[in-house]
């Protein structure tokens, strides 16, 4: 493999950065003295600090939401309802996928979504809107698995399974040749008993 360019190289020290430090926590600068780069390198190659963080998400976010539109369309073209755990798995496993495929880059990507969501500084339309396909197709999903449980349950229950599941696979991860497979189905289990539990309107 050869040497990763300037522009990989300032990705790679600004996902670790912004993922360890939030986006208000890292000044450009920063990323340069990081990547051992001059003073001018981030700017010439990405103008501000949106971009960059546009490119940052770009480099994986398509490939994402490509595989989890895949698995969607299979629950979808079922002939049988789906599940909460099938609907979870189809949220969880391109994510996991990215994690075996290219561990610390895999790991460092999930860490910076993780601290985009926890943040506030991840606008789900915005997401929605440049790579459709994905996540805005699992509520419709939960709601044929769930048919008696409202939506603003559906809702605030998926957003507490996209949190739990980031700070999961990003920050709980097993080690390197750990039973990582054993790792997803507990936190699948997990995650659909969560989200399948009894609600006060049952």
């Amino acid at each position: 493999m050869g040497r990763p360019s300037t522009r990989d190289k300032l990705l790679d020290c600004a996902e670790a950065l912004f993922g360890d430090h939030g986006l208000e926590g890292v000044s450009l600068r920063t990323i340069n003295t990081r990547a051992g780069l001059s003073p001018a390198a981030l700017h010439y190659h990405f103008g501000s600090k949106d971009a960059l963080l546009e490119a940052l998400l770009e480099r994986r976010m398509p490939a994402l939401m490509e595989r989890r539109r895949r698995l969607l369309d299979e629950l979808s073209a079922a002939t049988k309802p789906p599940t909460t755990r099938g609907v979870l798995a189809a949220l969880v496993l391109p994510l996991v996928e990215l994690v075996a495929e290219g561990r610390e880059d895999g790991l460092r990507y999930l860490r910076l979504i993780h601290r985009l969501q926890a943040d506030r500084n991840l606008d789900p339309q915005f997401v929605i809107e440049r790579w459709p396909g994905g996540v805005e197709r699992l509520v419709p999903l939960l709601r044929k698995a769930n048919p008696s449980m409202p939506l603003s349950v559906i809702e605030f229950r998926l957003s507490l399974v996209i949190e739990l599941m980031l700070q999961s696979l990003a920050h709980g991860a097993p080690p390197a040749g750990a039973d990582f497979d054993a790792h997803v189905s507990a936190l699948l289990d997990f995650l659909t008993g969560g989200f399948d539990a009894a609600h006060a309107g049952d």
